[in-house]
């Protein structure tokens, strides 16, 4: 679990949601194979609905990730923030309330995965170069 977040974070609970949200989005075959499902006895859900209110409307790093700095981003993530925006704006705009599988099934769902793999990979470098700051020597 991801838990190294820089002190200069506003609100670093927040934070490790949208991280949760980039490793979900980030793999192809964990939305196929865990987006929808409920399980008796297990408290986990995850779907491409949860995912994009984390990043519109909870956490606010999309449309406009620059807003979202110093609360949850810092300045050098909000580049990987707007190219996933370029790629998963327009499919939510496309594809609307359709299934999950739609947009697993469409072709631009590559350039998703790509755009939040990237987001998620300067986020992860931001948090560890953070916390190897704040470490003891």
């Amino acid at each position: 679990m991801e838990r190294a977040v820089s002190p200069v974070v506003r609100y670093p609970h927040m934070r490790l949601e949208v991280i949760a949200a980039m490793r979900s989005l980030s793999d192809r075959r964990h939305g196929e194979v865990q987006w929808g499902r409920v399980e008796e006895g297990v408290s986990y859900y995850d779907d491409l609905t949860l995912n994009v209110h984390t990043l519109y409307d909870d956490s606010m790093v999309l449309p406009e990730p620059s807003e979202a700095v110093p609360d949850v981003l810092h300045q050098e993530e909000v580049p990987a923030f707007r190219d996933l925006g370029r790629v998963l704006g327009p499919m939510l705009q496309d594809l609307g309330d359709r299934p999950d599988a739609d947009y697993l099934s469409d072709p631009r769902w590559s350039d998703v995965v790509r755009a939040a793999q990237a987001a998620l990979e300067v986020m992860r470098a931001r948090d560890e170069m953070d916390s190897n700051m704040s470490s003891p020597s």
